[in-house]
């Protein structure tokens, strides 16, 4: 089995070449200037300023102002608002350093802004200037309130500024901040952090993200094993979701929130740089880590279904310096989804380790997660009729159509350690490994042939499967940023390797109970009795690796920063078939070698408005065949894909953030054909690459504050999805479940006269969607309706620094609805939810 020396020498040139470059870098280092090319550092103040921002939503603007050394005078060294950076300090904050007393304003004869200026002082008591603070206000709160709020951010921060010069100093990578060109690429990403995440702790990644723009679901809502749509690509469960942009989990469950910071959605340009990975997006899990403040945190959460659980998170640093930092997270929920008699348990434990050197950093992850759960039956498309797919009536959805025998028992276990070297302020090399393992075992329940009128004698195939998985991952990494002449670059240049088994020791092909079921009316279904000795599938194998290099070069601050990169890449693809020259000549090993270009360019045409563009290439991962193909399971090698995007986004008003992009993508066409396939020895139902699918889609966000107490959100997405076949089935077609537009709009409104109580209120729509890729029948589309409500207090007496409430009801109107369809089943929505948190923040 070749594992590709090649790749081995890749990483190694990676090293090599760090350690080549290091002295004249470091020379340069000393050479460079404030010159047009010379890229700007973010400074450590600016760093400070960006995470409280983060951890402290409340804040409506944060500016630093101090006299750097040598300097003649005070001014703003730090703000939420980069324009506002290097502007003299105003007389209230040189009055608030001179006096080292605080002082407090409200905005105008309106009052809707309060801004409440403090002394800012050093670890050592120094006060070296002053920290203002800035939240909406109501006329008549306790300014009093506004103050204490100030005093304690500005507590916070004291503990983390050694000196005024550290300030003013580039923030070392070891710090948090990757230097190489990927953090500046012309691409589309969007975050969901903070109360998102909280609402959805016991739910899921696909409920928190569910609002970003272009998602779509993929299952059954309340699936134990969650998947979505991006951009109308469904993403691959063993290459897309990402734990801090490296190692890519094997994911038979639904990925965790507990233990993360925040979700980042990447799309673009941004989701063909982890090596093999749809074209889609990539969804990246950034855990939490220990802070300068420690963290004890428990939470407890309930549905209107039965669900409920606790959860709990504990930070701590620990040594003279606080080098060491450890944060724990686990959660146990009884699980209930909606429907009766799919009750179940799902446990959680993670640890987040990091160690601070002078120039060194070292970070570690380990996480556990489990579900034992009943899955619930899906219902089949009905047989064509005259070419036309009859469309099936939305059967309740809290009815179990299968039976409490149908376990599902997944489990996933995910190690990741990653070590970062800052040779100079402007050179670090990174080094990232782990391993991903996941096993599951599952009854696939499907209902077929039923009466559409009446549900009757539907006809129940049930197959069985246990599996294991897992992914390796390994990455040499050199990050730089320097001045060429009159250029600047930030270079990221690096290897990295992914190694995917999969191993099916047992697999049992579809067994027809004697029983029928009615979809309408459901009996309790017997457990099936398989009879013979069941089959196994050959181990599959899919490893990528390769050399990559990316270099975002700029001239003027002004002026467009080009994006050029390249990847080489080794995929070695074993299905574990044997050749045959006729009916498999893509089976057995199959090497090939990959040259994958990208090209692009960003723009800051003024201050807040940005325009970008890109080209790229990359290498989309193999689906799996699903359970009613020939070869159920079995999963198809890795096909290239390309993207174009071109868009604009922008912050130029205060309190909005708006952006538009244009698309296209070009992928692989994986199909189920009804009809018998020479790439399965001539038999029908083989799943098979067919051709390739075009996507071209526009897509919009906007977030708003409208005015001190409103706030809008809103995410939309069109899209024109073709399928070019050489099969006449399948070519011009749209491909199944690819609605042309999804949105979604959400209001929120702070409460007057109650501090801390929001309320929102919001709705979600997809259009129809074609059941196969013969486009033989739709499913309409829907709009859902939900309303929440958030209420953060303090509670001095319980010792409580934050309390926090949320209420949040989904489908208000109880809408029946499909919520997908794919593979010739559908996915069912649920009725209304109501789910409630309470969380403590010690």
């Amino acid at each position: 089995m070749p594992h590709g020396p090649w790749m081995r020498i890749a990483i190694a040139a990676a090293g090599l070449a760090a350690l080549c470059i290091t002295r004249s870098a470091v020379a340069r280092e000393a050479d460079t200037g404030s010159g047009n090319g010379q890229p700007v550092a973010r400074s450590y103040g600016q760093y400070l300023v960006e995470r409280t921002r983060t951890n402290h939503p409340e804040l409506i603007g944060l500016d630093l102002h101090a006299t750097p050394p040598n300097a003649p005078r005070s001014v703003i060294i730090a703000s939420t608002d980069r324009d506002r950076v290097g502007r003299e300090s105003d007389l209230r904050a040189l009055e608030v350093v001179k006096t080292n007393k605080p002082a407090v304003a409200v905005d105008g004869p309106a009052g809707q802004r309060i801004e409440v200026d403090v002394p800012l002082q050093d670890k050592s008591g120094n006060t070296i200037g002053a920290m203002q603070a800035v939240y909406a206000y109501a006329k008549g709160e306790d300014e009093a309130r506004f103050l204490s709020q100030a005093e304690a951010l500005r507590g916070e921060m004291q503990r983390q500024i050694p000196t005024v010069a550290k300030l003013v100093q580039p923030v070392r990578p070891t710090e948090g901040l990757d230097i190489g060109g990927t953090q500046s690429l012309p691409t589309t990403k969007e975050i969901v952090s903070g109360k998102t995440l909280a609402e959805n702790e016991q739910e899921g990644y696909a409920e928190a993200v569910k609002h970003v723009a272009g998602v779509a679901p993929a299952n059954s809502k309340g699936s134990a094993n969650d998947s979505i749509y991006i951009r109308g690509i469904k993403l691959n469960l063993f290459s897309n979701y990402r734990i801090n942009g490296g190692l890519p989990i094997a994911g038979v469950i639904t990925m965790p929130n507990e233990d993360k910071a925040r979700l980042e959605t990447l799309k673009g340009a941004n989701a063909l740089q982890f090596g093999v990975a749809s074209p889609a997006g990539i969804i990246n899990m950034i855990t939490k880590r220990a802070g300068e403040n420690d963290v004890t945190s428990v939470s407890g959460a309930a549905s209107s279904f039965g669900q409920f659980g606790g959860t709990f998170d504990v930070g701590r640093r620990f040594g003279d310096e606080r080098q060491l930092g450890v944060r724990v997270n686990g959660s146990a929920t009884s699980l209930e989804n909606g429907v009766r008699g799919l009750g179940g348990d799902g446990e959680f434990v993670s640890t987040g380790l990091d160690y601070r050197f002078d120039r060194l950093t070292l970070q570690g992850d380990f996480e556990y997660y489990r579900k034992h759960v009943p899955e619930q039956a899906g219902i089949s498309l009905l047989d064509p009729v005259n070419g036309v797919v009859p469309i099936t009536p939305v059967p309740d959805p809290r009815n179990l159509l299968s039976g409490p025998w149908a376990i599902y028992t997944p489990a996933t276990t995910n190690a990741q350690l990653r070590a970062d070297y800052l040779i100079a302020d402007n050179l670090k090399v990174a080094a990232e490994a782990g391993r991903s393992y996941s096993d599951r075992s599952r009854f696939t329940t499907r209902i077929g042939g039923y009466d559409l009128n009446t549900g009757a004698g539907g006809i129940v195939r049930v197959s069985t499967v246990s599996q294991n998985y897992r992914n390796s991952f390994g990455m040499l990494e050199l990050q730089s940023a320097f001045s060429t002449w009159i250029l600047a670059h930030e270079l990221t240049f690096g290897g990295s390797v992914t190694d995917r088994r999969a191993e099916t020791p047992l697999n049992r092909k579809e067994f027809i109970l004697p029983q029928r079921q009615n979809i309408f009316d459901p009996i309790a279904l017997d457990p099936p009795t398989f009879t013979g000795a069941p089959n196994a599938l050959p181990l599959q194998i899919s490893r990528d690796g390769g050399g990559y290099i990316y270099d975002t070069i700029s001239f003027h601050p002004r002026a467009p920063r080009l994006l050029l990169g390249m990847r080489y890449t080794e995929d070695y693809e074993n299905n574990g078939k044997a050749y045959d020259p006729v009916s498999c000549v893509k089976c057995g090993p199959n090497t090939s070698w990959v040259a994958l270009p990208s090209f692009g360019a960003l723009w800051d045409v003024i201050p807040g408005l940005t325009l970008f563009g890109s080209y790229m290439e990359g290498l989309e991962a193999g689906g799996t065949a699903p359970a009613n193909a020939y070869n159920a399971n079995e999963i198809l090698p890795a096909q290239v894909s390309k993207q174009k995007e071109l868009g604009i986004r922008t912050s130029y008003f205060r309190g909005v953030t708006a952006s538009i992009s244009l698309f296209e993508i070009d992928k692989a066409n994986a199909v189920t054909d009804p009809n018998p396939n020479a790439y399965c020895g001539g038999n029908p139902m083989c799943y098979v690459n067919s051709g390739q699918i075009n996507y071209k889609g526009l897509e919009a966000t906007l977030n708003a504050d409208l005015t001190r107490l409103f706030t809008v959100d809103v995410g939309w997405q069109w899209l024109r999805a073709i399928q070019n076949s050489p099969d006449p089935k399948f070519n011009g077609l749209v491909p199944e479940n690819t609605p042309k537009s999804v949105g979604n709009v959400r209001l929120g409104f702070r409460v007057p006269g109650v501090s801390g109580l929001t309320l929102n209120a919001g709705a979600s729509g997809v259009t129809s969607r074609f059941v196969n890729f013969q486009q033989q029948g739709s499913i309409p589309g829907y709009i859902l309706y939900s309303a929440g409500a958030s209420w953060v207090v303090t509670d001095r007496a319980l010792n409580l620094r934050r309390l926090t409430f949320l209420l949040n009801i989904d489908n208000l109107t109880n809408q029946r609805y499909w919520n997908s369809v794919q593979t010739g089943t559908y996915g069912i929505g649920m009725d209304r939810t109501i789910k409630m948190t309470m969380k403590m923040d010690y």
